[in-house]
């Protein structure tokens, strides 16, 4: 399978060094780190889009556009991808790396046996890179060009975003069909095709159109072509639930074009590589778990998939020890991976619908047990520093009964600074950290909770004696019946059996209260904004 990929000087990405899985591989990473480079990237150097691609100085990094106006240094792209296994037509050392390895090098440089002397003369008054004066060049390792037939897996796209893969629905089903059926099938097809075109040609009402044509030009008639491209053109059309691909919905031809892309298709010695871009942006949540579910059912030792996501539930259920986390620092991209044997991963493939990337992805983050937490930690964000967390790049997140430890770890693995709210319990703070699973976290992790375990066991109570000197209007803006001279005994015990509702009256009403808060949560919010 594609073991590695290797990129310089393409677009956004100065550097990129990424390695693969040979089974299943989700890349996830922030908007603008390179994702859809490098599924680009990946697919131009496979043959895919060539025909199309225009070297143009937008496609070079920007770094190298500021060199060459700089000193005039001819700048070049190139991608590397490597692949498993060695084979005496593909190995050689044509590689960044100057190893024997096997795979393929795609390179945009300058045509310097066609063009030297031309830009010797013209140099001085160019102000940026020469682009006319550029080839490509796509080489094995071997140093021989490329033969797309004897590239050993068969590449299957589905639904990229980019440019370069935008044909038709009809066509792009009907080039999978093919696959698909094999060669055999595919004959089958054309033999009926043919049989039809006779059967067409001895239509009476056609004979009577030909007859007239001939009396104005006798070299011409009509019929029906059945030549050997006839399947890739419209007399073919493939329908799905009897429906022609054309007019079905996005989220179901997303689906289809996946699955025959996992069928054993009609090259039966070629292993696959399938690639999926952002399939969220056509799916329902309905349809992504239908998708999901035949992708893990039906991929098996033959296939490789490499799928871009922004998407939790499809970063949890394709399981997180799959995950590429891309990030891109002033064009250099990393790729960081989950531990292999991590037990978070298997924790959240079965409970796939938590925010685990939003954890992965942000820069820091407040970890809360509920919505009544989230809540008041935004009531008092706003009040004091007058935005919401998320204006501060700081992601708050609800764990809702999972408990802190399996985010807490994922936070260790990817060096992501996170505080953590919880209540006491009446347990004193190390047997709560102990009770929680929280023991030897690193300094970036740190648990925040009220020390009293007394009397301010949960948020309620805390809330509650934050604000004594003011029980009344707090009980008047908490409660929708006003009730005169409320207790705390009573205030509590409503709050707590009112959680969300209470914390909801004061976030709605948050330019008229103005309710302390217990010092734990100010400690958090103030550790986490100041220290992130």
């Amino acid at each position: 399978m594609i073991e590695r990929l290797i990129i310089r000087n393409y677009k956004g990405i100065k550097e990129a060094d990424i390695c693969f899985r040979s089974d299943s591989n989700v890349i996830v990473g922030n908007n603008g780190v390179g994702k859809s480079t490098i599924i680009e990237a990946l697919t131009l150097a496979l043959g895919y889009g060539l025909n199309q691609l225009e070297i143009v100085p937008s496609i070079f990094n920007i770094d190298s556009i500021k060199q060459y106006e700089l000193d005039k240094v001819l700048p070049e792209i190139i991608i590397e991808v490597y692949f498993e296994g060695k084979n005496t037509e593909f190995s050689g050392k044509n590689n960044l790396l100057h190893e024997n390895s096997n795979g393929i090098q795609l390179k945009m440089c300058f045509d310097e046996d066609s063009f030297a002397d031309l830009y010797e003369k013209e140099k001085d008054r160019i102000k940026q890179i020469p682009c006319e004066y550029y080839k490509i060049e796509r080489n094995w390792f071997s140093d021989k060009k490329v033969i797309q037939r004897l590239i050993p897996y068969s590449i299957l796209i589905v639904d990229s975003s980019s440019s370069y893969f935008n044909s038709s629905s009809n066509n792009y089903v009907s080039s999978l069909v093919r696959k698909y059926l094999g060669d055999e099938d595919s004959l089958k097809i054309k033999t009926g095709l043919r049989q039809l075109k006779d059967d067409f040609e001895r239509n009476e009402k056609l004979k009577d159109v030909n007859t007239a044509i001939e009396k104005k030009n006798k070299d011409l008639k009509v019929s029906i072509d059945v030549t050997s491209n006839i399947i890739t053109r419209n007399i073919i059309s493939p329908l799905f639930k009897d429906i022609p691909v054309e007019q079905i919905g996005a989220g179901d031809l997303c689906v289809l074009k996946t699955m025959l892309s996992l069928e054993r298709n009609g090259d039966i010695n070629k292993k696959k590589v399938v690639i999926i871009e952002e399939p969220e942006s056509h799916l329902s949540h309905t349809k992504m778990y239908e998708l999901l579910n035949k992708i893990k059912n039906t991929i098996d030792n033959d296939t490789q998939l490499i799928i871009t996501t922004h998407n939790n539930f499809i970063a949890n259920k394709l399981n997180l020890k799959n995950l590429l986390l891309i990030s891109n620092n002033n064009y250099k991209v990393s790729c960081k991976s989950i531990e292999e044997n991590s037990n978070e991963a298997a924790f959240f493939t079965k409970i796939s619908n938590y925010p685990t990337l939003r954890l992965i992805l942000c820069k820091s983050a407040i970890l809360v047990e509920g919505p009544t937490d989230e809540m008041i930690v935004t009531y008092y964000y706003h009040k004091k520093y007058s935005c919401h967390p998320f204006d501060d790049g700081i992601e708050l997140i609800s764990v809702e009964g999972v408990g802190f430890k399996a985010y807490a770890n994922l936070a260790k693995m990817f060096g992501k600074k996170i505080a953590i709210l919880t209540d006491n319990d009446k347990e004193k703070r190390d047997d709560l950290i102990r009770q929680r699973g929280l023991e030897n976290m690193p300094d970036h992790i740190q648990i925040f909770t009220d020390e009293d375990t007394d009397n301010n066991t949960t948020i309620e109570p805390s809330f509650i004696n934050a604000n004594k000197k003011q029980i009344q209007s707090l009980s008047d803006a908490v409660r929708s019946k006003k009730i005169k001279k409320d207790t705390p005994e009573n205030l509590a015990l409503f709050m707590k059996n009112n959680k969300t509702e209470w914390a909801y009256r004061i976030l709605s009403n948050i330019d008229e209260n103005n309710f302390e808060i217990p010092q734990y949560i100010k400690d958090s919010i103030d550790w986490i904004r100041n220290e992130q």
